[in-house]
């Protein structure tokens, strides 16, 4: 079955989530009080702007990994992308609004997608 749906929105989510990381890491300090407003975390993890925005590209790129892995074995990935996107809301907070949705879509789209039957 064809997983262009899904393929297309985690490629959207992953590489507009490597966008946002790498936006945070780089002018972060310069908008620390926008950036402090959206995060979930307390303490070091917290408020070094600079490991928020590692741990989001991390986090997409394994998505974009996943992504690219979604044809081989659907239901697998899907709950590795569906995971990704539900921890990245808590770990970044709104800067993750954009790339968690199509990530979470693609990964639910994947675990409950029925393949058409074959005759």
């Amino acid at each position: 079955m064809s997983r262009t749906a899904e393929l297309v929105l985690g490629l959207i989510g992953s590489i507009v989530g490597l966008v946002a990381g790498f936006w945070i890491i780089a002018y972060g300090n310069d908008v620390t009080d926008y950036i402090q407003t959206f995060t979930y975390l307390n303490g070091a993890l917290g408020d070094s702007i600079a490991t928020l925005g590692w741990i989001t590209v991390i986090a997409s790129a394994l998505a974009l990994i996943a992504t690219l892995l979604i044809k081989k074995s659907p239901r697998g990935w899907g709950v590795v992308l569906t995971l990704i996107g539900i921890i990245m809301f808590f770990v970044v907070g709104q800067i993750w609004i954009v790339s968690g949705i199509s990530i979470i879509l693609a990964g639910l789209m994947a675990l409950f997608r029925v393949p058409s039957p074959k005759y």
